[in-house]
């Protein structure tokens, strides 16, 4: 026997799921939310509380939306600490440290300026021309997972992470379902992260999605407590861990090499900077993006209402995608989502 039908389905149990049942719950829809209990993008990630100012001079819009937002998270966020509540920005030439600067001012990030040479930090080598304080800090995203699991449970969001489940467009129809789920509902949210394409592609709904790959990796048994961006030079990013930190570095004009290609540039990169890490560790990872394909679309949260559908994807008539773009700016995302429902 079917259970009542319930406003919203939501279809993905990560932050950006979460965010978007909690926000529906808290405006009294009633909110089923379910996931296959698999840890998706945005617990396999760096996990800076990020305040947009490593996007600034080349994202201004994603900068502007992780510095507009941020804060929502900060009383969840300050439960999983696990840095510093502050990091650092650091630059090689003091030029570059300028363009930064009026980013940052043109967005209304809190950036100070500090004498590099009161600096004593690991990642520091070599000594930098300028440095700013940035209000950036590292949380353990499974632990943010936790709580933000537990909000949605006290919002009232009936929750099941445990379920596998798959969307199919109903045949001779535009309406979409999930089959795993009894219960029926007026309107589901796919917020899905990597696992979209694939599984709009299951169910026949044609987009403009794509996925790609990007290496970083973890280091055990070293320490760091503070996140460190280098934003010239090799555009080193560290970010602390619980038991090591995390290390990262952008493409080479956007893209990666082979996995020994990118561990080996990390083991450069880690060595140029003084900061001695043996080969048992380092743990390269990948992690899994998802972002729209058309050039026009900004690279900031995106949500596609298929009731009108945008260019290139399918009708249909009770199905919204969601994709936040960093998981910082997930409760925008679900923001936009809820207001469009």
């Amino acid at each position: 026997m079917k259970r009542d039908t319930v406003d919203l389905l939501v279809v993905g149990s990560g932050l950006c799921g979460l965010t978007i049942a909690i926000t529906a719950a808290q405006r009294g829809m009633t909110v089923r939310c379910v996931g296959d209990g698999r840890p998706g993008a945005s617990l396999a990630n760096f996990g800076q509380l990020h305040s947009g100012a490593v996007f600034a001079p080349v994202l201004p819009d994603t900068a502007r939306e992780c510095w507009t937002h941020r804060y929502r998270w900060h009383d969840l966020a300050a439960q999983a600490n696990v840095s510093t509540p502050h990091g650092y920005g650091l630059f090689t030439s003091a030029d570059t440290a300028a363009v930064y600067q009026r980013a940052w001012q043109e967005v209304g990030i809190d950036a100070a300026e500090v004498d590099p040479a009161d600096l004593a930090m690991s990642g520091t080598y070599p000594p930098p021309a300028a440095a700013f304080r940035l209000p950036d800090f590292s949380v353990d995203l499974a632990h943010l997972h936790h709580l933000t699991t537990g909000l949605a449970l006290t919002s009232g969001v009936l929750l099941d992470t445990t379920r596998p489940v798959t969307p199919r467009r109903d045949r001779g129809s535009t309406t979409v379902s999930v089959d795993g789920v009894e219960a029926a509902a007026n309107m589901i949210v796919l917020a899905t992260g990597a696992e979209t394409p694939a599984l709009l592609d299951g169910a026949g709904i044609t987009h403009t999605l794509s996925t790609r790959q990007i290496p970083w990796a973890t280091v055990t048994g070293a320490t760091t407590r503070h996140v460190t961006y280098w934003l010239d030079d090799d555009l080193l990013a560290l970010s602390p861990t619980r038991d090591g930190f995390c290390a990262g570095q952008p493409g080479i004009q956007g893209n990666y090499g082979t996995p020994e290609a990118e561990t080996q540039r990390l083991r450069t990169a880690l060595d140029h900077h003084r900061i001695g890490v043996s080969d048992d560790q380092l743990t390269l990872r990948w992690g899994a993006v998802c972002e729209p394909t058309a050039a026009h679309v900004a690279t900031t949260t995106y949500v596609a209402d298929l009731r009108r559908p945008p260019d290139g994807w399918s009708r249909a008539n009770n199905l919204l995608i969601a994709l936040p773009g960093k998981w910082v700016t997930a409760w925008h995302c679900a923001d936009r989502v809820v207001d469009l429902l």
